[in-house]
């Protein structure tokens, strides 16, 4: 029932890495402006005529010139550098202790411009996980402490028409304790996604994950892209939520001001990494997932600077153990924690 419920958070709750970074523009295409003719003022019908017109004529023609060019969109490059610090507080493991988490986050993306239909995305994602256990639990004796991911993130994304893209994206990740041997912690496999732009405040897509894992399972779901305005200054999203958290979920977001927005959402977590070689179960490998409901408050004081802050509370935590011929050893489920966070970005 449990595995039910997350696969089901998952569906509707999973963004960032996944929904965000593979959101691309959510805006239309924009449209080529109609041609302008020359202005002219008149008052009455001009009919054509060989003859030179005469100066006092109640018709008055300005010159015809040409119309100026419509603007040319300039292409949105840029780079982004963005960061992020949660605290997991106290959560309980069923009758045998306790954990808290740290978590630091960093990242860096870049955009470039490709064409006028085509762009190319880079992602560089980095999460710090300092672990804390009490009691006398299995995963208490495994003791699992520092652990590391490192993701990259490329991007392709296609302009079709005025109303549907496409975007597609090879992911590489490297994620273990801190004395893991490198090669055992890596994982891939691929995302693509089409959208649908019914205007720039309208967009619906589906994406499909497919991802290796590191006890040889491979991890394949769908992936639901949501920006949609409700009412103006009201939307329901899971693709703005901050640049460096890989697990934004689906959020109603309300504007309060030009530099403030509201949010409350919901997000499913899940970490899978590879255990050190020299612990007890050397090259195991160990997982940790959860859903976290938040509240966060947005603040940009200018466009290119944003800051988060994020208070919520973790539910339907679970651990799982597997060793290093992949064999599951076992899971115990936690309880609700308080978590608390804060996520900057800025834009070049």
């Amino acid at each position: 029932m449990r595995n039910c419920m997350y696969f089901t958070a998952f569906t509707l709750l999973t963004g960032s890495a996944l929904a965000q970074n593979i959101g691309g523009d959510n805006k239309s295409a924009p449209k080529t402006p109609a041609a302008v003719a020359p202005a002219t003022t008149t008052t009455q019908s001009p009919t054509p005529s060989t003859t030179p017109p005469d100066v006092n004529s109640a018709t008055v023609t300005t010159p015809a010139t040409t119309p100026p060019a419509p603007p040319t969109e300039k292409p949105n490059n840029h780079i982004k550098i963005s960061g992020g610090y949660s605290h997991q507080f106290n959560t309980s493991i069923e009758g045998s202790g306790s954990y808290t988490a740290d978590r630091a986050y960093f990242g860096i993306s870049s955009r470039h411009t490709l064409t006028e239909t085509v762009t190319l995305s880079v992602g560089v994602a980095y999460e710090y996980d300092y672990y804390n256990f009490t009691g006398n639990s299995v995963f208490a004796l495994a003791a699992w402490n520092n652990v590391e991911t490192l993701g990259i993130l490329p991007r392709f994304d296609i302009k079709l028409n005025d109303h549907w893209s496409v975007g597609a994206a090879p992911v590489l990740q490297m994620s273990g304790e801190s004395n893991a041997s490198a090669g055992k912690t890596i994982t891939g496999g691929a995302l693509v996604n089409f959208r649908y732009a019914f205007d720039e405040t309208h967009v619906l897509g589906l994406g499909l994950l497919a991802k290796g894992q590191l006890n040889n399972s491979v991890l394949v779901v769908p992936v639901p892209i949501v920006d949609w305005e409700i009412k103006k200054g009201l939307r329901i999203s899971n693709v703005r939520g901050p640049e460096a958290n890989p697990f934004v979920g689906l959020e109603l977001v309300q504007e309060l001001s030009t530099q403030f927005n509201a949010a409350l959402g919901g997000a499913w977590e899940y970490r899978m990494f590879r255990l050190d070689d020299s612990a007890p179960l050397a090259n195991g490998a160990g997982v940790e997932q959860q859903i976290t409901l938040y509240g966060r408050l947005e603040w940009k004081p200018v466009p290119q600077f944003r800051v988060d802050f994020i208070a919520g509370a973790s539910v339907m935590n679970q651990l799982k153990l597997y060793d290093s011929s992949n064999n599951f050893i076992g899971s115990e489920d936690g309880g609700t924690s308080l978590v608390l966070g804060v996520f900057a970005s800025y834009k070049f």
